[in-house]
């Protein structure tokens, strides 16, 4: 595993020893609330780290599933500012689904989001061939929205039942479906 350059960030595979972190910048910091939990998503509990560590195994850590799921750590001059990992489905095509979270407020508005994002989605372009990539923030989150558009992510208008159909479960009641295409 290598690190991945943007033109801001790089990510850089995330170890064992960053996955206390990572649940740390997702569940116990001041982005929380904008991502999930009471009051404004009360249909998205907050994870424990139980919770957690089931939906991000080992695998996620240890670079041992790159073909399938990985995470990065998101750096900007050395410092951890984030998180960015991603899952290849294959149905009904072939694509990969990516999540991303800051670890702070304070590291928003930077552009360190949508870098990551450019970045991991040109690196698998070019190291798995996948050329389609879905990310579904909540309509609720019009920040991060804003945000992935800026990496070329476009709003697919779905209704729920096509996008469980065709994606599957996502987080939230209210997802926007966001689909970046890559073409040779």
């Amino acid at each position: 595993m290598t690190d991945i350059r943007g033109n801001i960030v790089t990510l850089r595979p995330a170890l064992e020893s960053d996955r206390r972190d990572v649940f740390e910048w997702l569940a116990e910091s001041d982005v929380t609330a904008s991502m999930m939990g009471p009051p404004l998503y009360p249909e998205l509990p907050v994870p424990n780290w139980e919770e957690f560590t089931d939906d991000y195994g080992p695998n996620f850590f240890d670079g041992s599933t790159l073909e399938v799921e990985s995470s990065y750590i998101i750096e900007v001059a050395g410092q951890s500012v984030g998180h960015i990992n991603y899952e290849v489905r294959d149905a009904p095509t072939r694509f990969a689904e990516l999540d991303i979270w800051l670890r702070s407020m304070s590291y928003t508005g930077h552009g360190y989001g949508p870098d990551a994002l450019v970045a991991l989605t040109g690196h698998l372009y070019r190291t798995l061939a996948i050329d389609t990539f879905l990310i579904r923030p909540s309509a609720r989150n019009p920040r991060a929205i804003r945000a992935y558009q800026k990496a070329d992510f476009v709003v697919v208008p779905m209704s729920t039942q096509e996008q469980l159909d065709r994606y599957g479960a996502g987080d939230y009641e209210d997802a926007v479906v966001m689909v970046k295409a890559i073409s040779s």
